[in-house]
């Protein structure tokens, strides 16, 4: 948890993890397209078999969550069509 201090009469500081960042300076582009390139080399990507498994567990969790609410909402159909005096129309 950071906790807040003064010090000597200026605004009060928050100590905590995070590093201030001290004198930015501005970076070239070519400084700048090195490092993400450096930073893109870090990234793990996914395997064609993992993004197919993957692909496969979403398309069924969607089916089963569609049979799912189906289920509910007819449910919840009947009963107010037999417990409230109204006529309800089939589809």
């Amino acid at each position: 948890m950071a906790k807040k201090t003064k010090s000597g009469g200026k605004s009060p500081l928050v100590e905590g993890k995070a590093t201030e960042v001290k004198n930015k300076k501005k970076t070239s582009p070519f400084e700048f397209i090195q490092q993400v390139r450096n930073e893109a080399a870090k990234v793990t990507w996914t395997t064609r078999n993992e993004t197919i498994v993957s692909t496969i567990m979403v398309l069924i969790m969607v089916a089963i969550m569609a049979l799912f609410f189906f289920l509910v909402d007819q449910g919840l159909r009947f009963a107010v069509c037999n417990i409230l005096p109204i006529e309800c129309v089939s589809p």
